[in-house]
């Protein structure tokens, strides 16, 4: 069985890091689920049962209370969750309100993802974020409140014109609300941003690897002293509470994805992913009959022997356990070549099971994982 990821487009401001797709245009809000919930009807007329539900975006929370009844009481029809799998819901601290919290219980909801990036309130106005530092304390407090006890939060390290005492106690104050989960993204400068334009302008400073590069080093260190695991580059989890729907992306299973901007996987060979443009989307999916709409709706494309090779090699690498000489076959003799000056620097180390990189090594992790890419030439040799 797969995972379904439901994009929701919207966000109240942007925030002037992200190039997500998204819109602060709220009015398409109901034509948006509707065009959701036709897309659904047209994939799966027959019931597909799911492992997971993620709903990301976007600002997931920032739907009303009416269409979210009205998407999860769809999604139960065409995508049904399995047993008590893992319903995600995206959430931004000023929207964890007692009203919406009894809400995504009602309809089923067993882990928040909380979007706090900062306790600090100056760097929160500098990324352009709707909430200060308090709300996001007491959005997790109520949330825990109302008896959600899988709650994940996302915080961003290496800003720029902080220092390593600042991450610390962002990092600290997570710690002592007794999460079960964190996730942790380095910041990072994408085109066409709000964030890029103003350091073209001379208008912010921009981050620096170094500063990056302590964060991570050190909270890596810090959540393993404090029985976390770091099973991901970006995220670390109490034992057993690791994100299951991540957990399966970045094993290579099968993943499928409602909205603008989704992207699916067969599992196998097949990609698609829909369009990213919210109008066109809705307008798409008013006949999902007529062939021009569905041509309009999504593309697709095939993923070959050596594509889906380097997928794995790239999203193994990312995670604790590391890459498998299994998934691998007779292409590991060959990895094992290219990978040696890693594995002398300390940063790879190589076993009899496979291939996991240090904490130095995941800072590395593109260099190491396109050292090891598989070419044209071995595809007949190695790659099958």
């Amino acid at each position: 069985m797969a995972g379904l990821y439901l994009h929701v487009p919207y966000c109240r401001q942007a925030c002037h890091y992200c190039d997500f797709h998204f819109s602060t245009q709220l009015g398409t809000q109901a034509a948006m689920v509707n065009a959701m919930e036709r897309e659904l009807a047209h994939r799966w007329p027959e019931p597909l049962p799911m492992n997971t539900w993620y709903w990301g975006g976007g600002t997931p929370s920032i739907l009303p209370v009416p269409l979210v009844r009205h998407l999860a009481d769809h999604l139960r029809r065409h995508a049904p969750l399995v047993g008590s799998g893992e319903f995600t819901l995206e959430a931004n601290p000023e929207d964890v309100s007692p009203q919406n919290l009894r809400l995504w219980k009602e309809v089923g909801v067993n882990r928040l993802s909380i979007g706090i990036q900062s306790f600090v309130d100056q760097r929160l106005a500098w990324m352009n974020r709707a909430h200060t530092g308090q709300q996001a304390r007491d959005a997790v407090k109520r949330a825990q409140d109302a008896g959600f006890e899988n709650i994940t939060v996302d915080l961003i390290y290496g800003l720029p014109e902080t220092h390593l005492g600042e991450w610390q106690d962002n990092v600290g104050q997570a710690l002592d609300m007794g999460l079960p989960h964190m996730s942790m993204y380095a910041l990072t400068v994408e085109e066409k941003t709000a964030l890029h334009h103003q350091i073209k302008k001379g208008q912010s400073a921009a981050p620096k690897d170094e500063r990056a590069t302590e964060d991570f080093l050190w909270v890596r260190q810090i959540l393993r002293q404090n029985g976390w695991e770091p099973y991901e580059l970006s995220n670390a989890a109490m034992p057993g509470m690791r994100a299951q729907h991540n957990s399966a992306y970045w094993s290579g299973e099968a993943y499928m994805g409602i909205g603008p901007g989704a992207h699916s996987f067969d599992g196998t060979s097949e990609r698609r992913w829909n369009v990213s443009h919210n109008l066109r989307y809705i307008r798409a999916w008013q006949d999902p009959q007529v062939k021009n709409n569905q041509d309009e709706a999504h593309e697709k494309e095939h993923v070959t022997a050596i594509e889906r090779t380097n997928e794995r090699i790239m999203t193994s690498l990312r995670r604790m356990e590391g890459l498998s000489r299994t998934d691998m076959g007779a292409y590991s003799a060959e990895l094992d070549k290219r990978w040696l000056e890693f594995v002398q620097k300390g940063w790879m180390q190589s076993t009899d099971d496979g291939w996991v990189l240090s904490d130095e090594g995941l800072l590395w992790l593109d260099t190491i994982a396109s050292q090891g890419f598989a070419a044209a030439e071995d595809l007949g040799n190695f790659v099958s």
